[in-house]
């Protein structure tokens, strides 16, 4: 196309020497400009084109990464709602108990004691985002909500989760480490491997406790507002995550 014109413009030039010249001249140059426009233009669209790519194709990473995180978080709500309902198990029991003349003694299940809600979210794609450049996705409420989830949300869950798993090491095993003797519901058994074999597993294996004391009920209670709290942060963690992959699949749609 531009040899064309350029044709044109010197047979121009040929007719009227000086001034059609500085005409060929000027076109040449305005037909330059225009093909250099031409070129940046089909490039920044073609780098544009390419960009989105990477962008649907990491969003649709992340999205699978929110599906697994979802599963998981999931098993852990349902642990923590166990967690929930025999904490005030063991509150009311005692309390009922102490109206007793010669209460039972309380028996804790290793279970109880050992068996925490922890949640594992999966980052692959989001910290491949952060290689590239968090500004990649296009769309800043998306942006914002995935940045959101990642750096505030799921660090809330994980101190939570750590200061349950404080609680339990630090406080309630010392305890009754001090104040309870070890017992079983298994007559059978006759050696340690039998008594923690995986057909037992921890429930089957207890701390007794033969006079509860306030120290107890102060750790119980602790113990329900921590996994209340962690209730409310799973919750509202799901309720992020169902949101953030109903926007990614309405910004990947074809």
């Amino acid at each position: 196309m531009i040899p064309f014109f350029r044709k044109i413009r010197k047979k121009m030039a040929d007719d009227n020497k000086p001034l059609k010249y500085m005409r060929y001249a000027i076109g040449e140059i305005a037909l330059v400009v225009i093909g250099i426009l031409i070129a940046l233009q089909v490039n920044n669209w073609n780098e544009n084109k390419n960009t989105r790519s990477v962008e649907h194709k990491l969003l649709k990473e992340l999205r699978t990464d929110l599906e697994e995180t979802k599963a998981d978080l999931l098993t852990d709500m349902e642990k923590a709602h166990i967690e929930l309902q025999a904490t005030d198990s063991f509150y009311q029991q005692i309390l009922k108990d102490r109206s007793e003349k010669n209460p039972p003694p309380i028996k804790i299940s290793m279970e109880f004691m050992y068996n925490r809600s922890d949640l594992f979210p999966k980052k692959s794609a989001y910290e491949s985002l952060q290689a590239f450049g968090i500004n990649l996705v296009s769309n800043d409420s998306l942006r914002k909500s995935i940045t959101d989830l990642y750096e505030l949300q799921l660090v809330r869950v994980d101190a939570l989760e750590k200061f349950i798993k404080e609680i339990l090491e630090k406080e309630f095993v010392p305890y009754l480490m001090k104040v309870s003797k070890p017992t079983h519901e298994c007559e059978d058994c006759n050696s340690l491997k039998e008594l923690f074999s995986p057909n037992l597993n921890l429930s089957s294996n207890f701390y007794q406790v033969d006079a509860p004391s306030d120290e107890l009920l102060h750790l119980l209670k602790t113990k329900y507002l921590a996994y209340s709290a962690l209730t409310g942060l799973y919750t509202a963690t799901q309720t992020k995550i169902d949101a953030l992959i109903e926007t990614i699949d309405s910004e990947t749609k074809p």
